[in-house]
């Protein structure tokens, strides 16, 4: 059998295989992203009933809970109870257990239109056209273009409940979707 390259023998074309291959799973090129699935309507209801449980507690940029809350870490927080597991969020090609707004957006959602959105389903928010700033749990609908949902709010200074317009600006921020969690399986 000839070789296409004819000037490389077959060791020298294995090897440059096999190092190519190695370069694949040094960056994560070559690596599968964990398999997820999504979470049932019951789930997103626990987490949503997690979520209003801590109502009032304080926002700290960074915070995780159990007593003080940023968005994401409300959201994380509020799901890991639901089901009793840790790591279930992906990041990139990574299990994990904990994802950013942009993560949870880019890497943990099945995209949803806002007349699918149940309670529990995650809403992003934005003041930046290049990522996700804010989020929340959708409770429910308040009239045809807003919506209801709870979050970690650095405005209320606290864990709270807001209504959200689905077209428009509110505090210089926008609805930019909402999602369905996915969690690793």
């Amino acid at each position: 059998m000839r070789l296409f390259y004819s000037g490389i023998s077959k060791r020298k074309l294995a090897m440059i295989v096999l190092l190519y291959g190695l370069a694949l799973l040094v960056t994560g090129c070559g690596v599968s992203a964990p398999r997820q699935t999504s979470v049932s309507d019951a789930t997103g209801a626990r987490a949503l009933d997690e979520a209003l449980g801590v109502t009032g507690a304080p926002y700290v940029l960074g915070a995780r809970g159990p007593d003080e809350f940023d968005c994401s870490g409300l959201i994380t927080w509020a799901y890991k109870k639901a089901l009793r597991s840790d790591a279930i969020f992906r990041v990139g090609n990574q299990q994990t257990t904990d994802a950013s707004m942009q993560d949870l957006w880019r890497h943990n959602v099945i995209p949803l239109l806002p007349a699918d959105m149940r309670p529990g389903d995650i809403v992003f928010i934005t003041s930046d056209s290049n990522m996700i700033t804010h989020g929340g749990l959708f409770t429910g609908w308040v009239d045809d273009n807003e919506f209801e949902f709870v979050n970690a709010s650095s405005y209320h200074g606290q864990v709270a409940i807001d209504i959200w317009p689905v077209d428009g600006l509110k505090r210089e921020q926008w609805f930019v979707g909402a999602g369905r969690l996915k969690v690793v399986y």
